[in-house]
């Protein structure tokens, strides 16, 4: 999928909005992350945001959340037309016509279009996400400003063999939403910086920030280089944080350290063709 057919660009900035998620209060939210909206300069690219950021795991009511939704990504719409910004719509509660919910991530390009969406693949079990909505199907591959790019959300990121696949197919910038909990902050920070290094792209987590079902969210959203140098690295609270990226950068790491041609995938599949029997891993 593209959309945005021209010459690559050479840098992007990017803004990440740290948000303190107020359980279940869409509208507060809203006005919380348009009040950071307002204050980006003018030469931010890409906006990214949290996880489930008009709610949180208010998981009773996640159904009437997700009627919100539909509204909610017509705002953004049209406000990234009028900045001539991109958007990852960070994910929201979305109801698909086969009535599942869905933990959607919106694409939204600079003329206020939504480009593509993708569902968190990998649903975490500890909050319920298993249980309360249906598990995506596609990976989401795309161009932004002639830079093939990503995404994924969250407990996408503990699993290994699902970003090398996105890398593989030939993305330089991953982006992840994120809820992720203070008490497993340095698994978040160590993954995000393993995952750049290891597919020699940029890795841009945005993840929630504040307290909200009894759990502390640990910020730190982070910027990471292909060669795991942490770019912009956000505190505990919320805040926005420009990361600008020299998509050139991806390119030399490739060239001088060449790990994708030393790679020998035959040699992978006794060890792929397992049935997967392992036990629950935790976020």
């Amino acid at each position: 999928m593209d959309g945005g057919k021209c010459d690559p660009v050479t840098t992007t900035k990017v803004a990440i909005l740290q948000l303190d998620v107020q359980w279940g209060d869409t509208a507060a939210n809203l006005h919380s992350a348009f009040a950071y909206m307002r204050l980006l300069e003018s030469d931010v690219s890409t906006v990214i945001m949290p996880e489930l950021w008009s709610c949180s795991h208010d998981n009773d009511k996640m159904a009437e959340h997700a009627d919100s939704t539909n509204a909610i990504v017509k705002e953004m719409s049209s406000w990234c037309r009028q900045r001539g910004v991109w958007m990852l719509c960070g994910t929201l509660p979305w109801r698909a016509p086969d009535a599942h919910l869905r933990n959607r991530l919106h694409l939204i390009s600079d003329n206020g279009s939504v480009e593509a969406t993708y569902d968190k693949v990998h649903l975490f079990p500890r909050p319920g996400e298993d249980l309360l909505f249906k598990r995506g199907e596609d990976p989401l591959l795309f161009s932004m400003r002639g830079v093939p790019s990503s995404a994924a959300v969250s407990y996408d990121i503990r699993f290994p063999e699902y970003i090398r696949s996105i890398a593989l197919a030939g993305a330089m910038v991953l982006y992840l939403p994120a809820e992720w909990p203070m008490e497993r902050l340095e698994h978040w920070r160590t993954l995000l910086k393993a995952r750049a290094i290891e597919n020699q792209m940029f890795v841009i987590g945005c993840n929630r920030c504040g307290t909200g079902g009894g759990v502390d969210f640990g910020g730190h959203s982070m910027a990471v280089a292909p060669d795991g140098e942490v770019l912009v690295e956000a505190g505990c609270s919320e805040e926005t944080v420009i990361a600008e990226l020299d998509i050139k950068h991806c390119e030399f790491v490739r060239k001088q350290l060449p790990v994708f041609m030393g790679r020998a995938p035959g040699m992978y599949h006794p060890v792929t063709s397992f049935p997967p029997e392992q036990p629950e891993e935790t976020l």
